[in-house]
């Protein structure tokens, strides 16, 4: 369903291009396999390129298990790499509706165009079978969740559940009003306010954003 294509040309590393590509789906389990080259973002080098380009099998990995990375903006000073996440609609927990208020929308940071190392580059952010707590109260078995936790969705057993999202996922920096659907993210000249921008919700009750 996410079949735009977000496209962020490096400023602080001259010839790279980013592009975001989102999920085919609410849900996508595809996303999963990181070799499906779904819900990711990738870097590439444009400054000679000789043959095209295989999204799915080529660049340079940032993160995956992005679900819809629709912003994504580079800081003017030190050259980090900042996307902002659509999260998941109607989503369940042992078959309780816990899509109200959750999941929360993310912004994520992945690390450097121009070498310098962050450990989580390249690495698993969940989606989509982790996600960003908004509202702990109206997840069962909640456990020592707090606002920004990463949670599991589905049926909870050995190989879903919070514990696993906490070891093998990378958490959001920050964490959104669910369903606020944010769209683009800006950086003031010096990096030190981030903008951010969004559509607003249609899978709550009450809107917001």
């Amino acid at each position: 369903d996410h079949t735009t294509r977000t496209l962020l040309l490096s400023q602080k590393v001259p010839g790279v291009l980013l592009v975001s590509r989102g999920s085919t789906s609410n849900i996508d389990p595809l996303a999963e396999d990181i070799t499906s080259g779904h819900s990711q973002i990738k870097a590439f080098n444009i400054s000679d390129v000789t043959k095209p380009y295989d999204f799915t099998n080529s660049g340079t990995l940032l993160g995956w298990g992005l679900r819809n990375s629709v912003g994504v903006v580079e800081h003017p000073v030190t050259g980090g790499i900042f996307s902002i996440e659509n999260s998941a609609d109607d989503i369940e927990r042992d078959g309780v509706d816990v899509h109200e208020n959750n999941p929360g929308e993310e912004l994520n940071f992945h690390g450097y165009l121009n070498g310098t190392k962050y450990y989580a580059q390249g690495q698993n952010y969940g989606y989509p079978t982790c996600y960003s707590v908004w509202n702990v109260s109206e997840i069962p078995s909640n456990g020592n969740l707090t606002v920004g936790s990463p949670f599991a969705i589905g049926d909870m057993n050995s190989t879903v559940n919070d514990t696993i999202c906490d070891d093998s996922t990378i958490p959001a920096r920050l964490t959104f009003q669910a369903h606020w659907a944010p769209l683009d993210i800006k950086f003031n000249t010096n990096g030190t306010t981030l903008w951010a921008t969004s559509h607003g919700s249609w899978d709550r009750t009450e809107p917001t954003g």
